[in-house]
């Protein structure tokens, strides 16, 4: 597959991760032993970030604050992928606070994510021609109603969007009719649909009810359980492999990476999900 065919674009979020483990159950109200540590994330930053690592051809439009959280991620950024059309502001950049538990499973997060309220319709105006010209175009839900829809209606490509949470998801519903690839939790899938998930049943009807709103396809992460593609003429599944989990903060994102990459690549719907799960 040719390069111009593999490039992507992906505007969203770059934010400091501050990770806290405990090593022993989680005792409420009090302090834990455990690990803190630092790293880069934010759902467009890991997304972009991961499609680099396997050879994507990535452009991040991200916002990052004039503090040192902003200077040091850019300098982690650039020769990874082309962050030139990055907007740095004059404010705090954002920042993920998260406990896990002693198996890896999150417990409580805060985030302050009023950087990305920068990327503003005004500021993707002046990146139009590469959301135009992107074959992919990935936007997270971390970025305001008014500026998901600017830039879906604009592109002309593939329009890619992750619900990042149940907070948040709702930003996308005015951008469903320009949205091809939707991608929630069962969490977020039930909140966006109003159809209570139970089952795999309850999973293709609330998929239908999104199809019915007018997104193109949805692919739905459901931890255990794999992930399913739902689509006018598909409803697929593609279970994960058992192994031991570190840590399921960025997991969806990662899946998504997979997911996006594969479609780069040429692949089917159904061996896309699967290099998703793996």
């Amino acid at each position: 597959m040719d390069k111009e065919r593999k490039r992507i674009t992906v505007i969203g979020a770059t934010n400091t991760d501050i990770s806290g483990k405990c090593l022993n159950s989680i005792v409420m109200g009090d302090s834990n032993i455990g690990e803190v540590s630092l790293s880069l994330g934010g759902v467009g930053h890991n997304i972009a970030l991961n499609l680099a690592r396997m050879g994507s051809d990535v452009t991040f439009i991200t916002s990052l604050g004039s503090d040192n959280f902003g200077k040091n991620a850019r300098k982690e950024m650039e020769g990874v992928m082309d962050i030139s059309h990055a907007l740095t502001f004059s404010g705090r950049s954002g920042v993920y606070l998260y406990i896990t538990d002693d198996k890896g499973e999150m417990v409580v997060a805060v985030n302050d994510m009023d950087a990305a309220k920068e990327i503003t319709p005004s500021f993707l105006e002046t990146k139009k021609e590469i959301i135009i010209d992107t074959p992919f175009l990935i936007l997270d839900a971390n970025l305001e109603e008014k500026s998901i829809l600017f830039a879906s209606k604009m592109a002309q490509g593939l329009v890619i969007c992750d619900a990042v949470s149940t907070l948040k998801a709702g930003r996308l519903r005015s951008s469903f009719p320009y949205i091809d690839i939707l991608k929630p939790n069962l969490m977020e899938l039930e909140y966006l649909s109003g159809v209570a998930i139970t089952d795999e049943k309850s999973i293709e009807g609330a998929g239908k009810v999104l199809l019915s709103m007018g997104v193109g396809a949805v692919v739905v992460t459901a931890g255990k359980k794999g992930a399913y593609y739902i689509s006018k003429g598909q409803f697929l599944h593609a279970y994960g492999s058992e192994f031991e989990v570190r840590n399921t903060n960025g997991a969806g994102d990662s899946f998504l990476s997979g997911f996006v990459f594969a479609l780069s690549e040429g692949k089917n719907e159904r061996d896309a999900l699967k290099a998703a799960v793996a």
